[in-house]
Formats: C-alpha cells, structure tokens, sequence
C-alpha cells in the first residue's frame, strides 16, 4: 500500500512550450494508459504562440498559463502540484512519449505497492534524430536495473508522494538539475526506485544552440547548489583546480594537464559509445560538440556569484 494510506487518485503534470509536435500525442497515449486508479492531467503552459492550447484544449485537461518571464522547471512544477489533487504525482514532458499503455502503471507500482516514496522510469530515443543525446540516454536508462554513477532520479518521468513534496518543494530558483537536487534532499528520508518497465521515448533534435544553452544552465545550476546548500558536485572530480595554492607556473601545469585527460578521456568514451551504435560517420563532432559543451558549462557557472 501507499505509505500514506490508500491511493485515492493520480495528478498527472505536464509542462510544456511550443509542443505542438508532440503534445497531441503524448496526450493520446496518456488518456490511453490501463491503468484502475482514477488520474487527472494537469497541463502547464509557459507562453507558447504555436498550436499547442488548441491542441491541449481537445482534451479532458486542466490547462493553465504562467508568464513565460516567471518560468523555472522547479516553478511550473510547484504551480502545478498546488492545483493537484491526487494523492501520487506523476510529472512526464510534454515531448516524451509513452512507449505503451502500462507506463503508468508501472511507473507507480512501487508507490502503490509500498516499496517506494519516489520512482522514475526509462528513457529511450528515437534513434536517428540526435546521437549525442542517444548515447548518453542508453548508458543512463538501461533495460535493467541501475548501475552506481548513472541518473537517480528525473522529472521528465517520474512519479512521487504528494506527501514528499509537501515536506519539500522543488527549488524554484534552479535553472536546471532541480529534480537532481530534489533526489539528494530527500533520499536519506525516502527510497528513490528506477522502473525500466515503465518507458517512454526521449528526444531532442541535434542542435548545436541547444546544447550549449543546456550546458550553460546546468553550470549555473551546480553553481547555485553549492551555494545555497553546500554541495559541491564536482567535489572529488577535478581536485587540481581547486587547490588552496597561488596559481603559478607549476599548478597551471597541472591544470592543463588535468583539464587535457578530463577531455581525451571524455571524447574516448564517446568515441567508444558512437562506434557501439553505429554513428560512425558522426564521430569527427564529438571532439567539437564537447569542447562547445565545456565552454559553455564554464561560463554558466562562472555566471553565479
């Protein structure tokens, strides 16, 4: 059972923008979930000027608009919840797809069952439109259980105790990694399940802007969580550039010297997982694409005094 009693009902929260593409379908296949316990959508909607209300609108949803100027995902989330009414949450974006009718099901089976505060399920891309993130997708979300050093927990499918997020809010602040920070707050209280039966299709299209916008914000991210809860996620990982010496010849040494293995390591292991899935002719962008990746995650964490 539940760990607050029985389950009276499911609040399904979907954030979206300029979804038009994906949303009537991911609609779909929720309204098709088989599932007893009865669920509501929610839809939040942070300013899109495509199709996306009108094709929100020809569902059984309760559709709401926020300043796209007041969007976080930890906001849109919190406005979100505070509408809710069931007693689990489920959060899916609006671009991923259910892969079945069981997702829901399966994907707040430990809940229901008793055996978890918190659950996340499987992410998988439609191959083809973006290897870099395909890749990165595989090692993280595999078939079966989960392996030390991959994601614990994700927002873009996940479901969780009402009760857990009214002992704790996602951070409104966060630009990105509030789920993450969310995860490492309230997993001594709470058990945090992956669900790889519970699936849904991830992806989005290869663009150089996007991901360097994405490695901007998550620098800023790791920045604000080490200064307002003290954890510093590159703790232990790159231990040179953080010495308590002046900087000289010798530590500048050093620091290309660390900075150069971080990278090589990083495009071999790319290299390794492009080969595995067939992008061979990709291959000569993964020392380009990860170079503009580590810029821009520097400068997004340099951002944050």
């Amino acid at each position: 059972m539940c760990e607050n009693g029985d389950v009276d009902s499911i609040s399904i929260l979907i954030r979206c923008k300029n979804e038009e593409k994906f949303i009537g379908l991911t609609l779909e296949k929720i309204f098709e979930q088989e599932i007893n316990t009865p669920f509501e959508v929610i839809v939040i909607d942070s300013g899109s000027t495509d199709r996306t209300i009108e094709i929100v609108k020809n569902f059984d949803v309760k559709l709401y608009q926020i300043a796209p100027e007041t969007f976080t995902f930890g906001y849109a989330l919190n406005y979100g919840i505070e509408r809710a009414k069931g007693t689990i949450i489920a959060n899916i974006s609006a671009h991923c797809i259910p892969r079945n009718n069981q997702w829901l099901s399966e994907l707040v089976r430990p809940i229901v069952e008793g055996n978890a505060g918190a659950t996340y399920g499987r992410q998988i891309p439609v191959e083809g439109v973006n290897p870099f993130e395909e890749v990165s997708l595989y090692k993280h979300f595999p078939e079966d259980e989960k392996k030390k050093g991959r994601v614990p927990f994700s927002n873009a499918a996940c479901a969780f105790l009402k009760e857990m997020w009214i002992e704790r809010r996602f951070d409104e602040e966060m630009p990105s990694w509030e789920d993450y920070l969310w995860y490492l707050l309230m997993k001594d209280r709470y058990r945090f399940k992956y669900c790889p039966d519970s699936i849904v299709y991830h992806s989005h299209a290869f663009s150089m802007e996007w991901i360097k916008r994405r490695a901007f914000i998550d620098g800023q991210a790791f920045k604000l969580i080490k200064k307002k809860y003290g954890i510093d996620l590159l703790d232990g990982l790159y231990p040179t550039f953080r010495e308590k010496v002046k900087w000289g010849p010798q530590k500048i040494a050093r620091f290309l010297g660390v900075a150069l293995g971080i990278f090589i390591n990083d495009v071999k292991h790319h290299l390794r997982l492009f080969k595995k899935n067939g992008y061979l002719r990709q291959i000569f962008l993964i020392p380009i694409v990860r170079l503009h990746v580590y810029k821009a995650y520097w400068k997004g964490y340099r951002s944050v005094r």
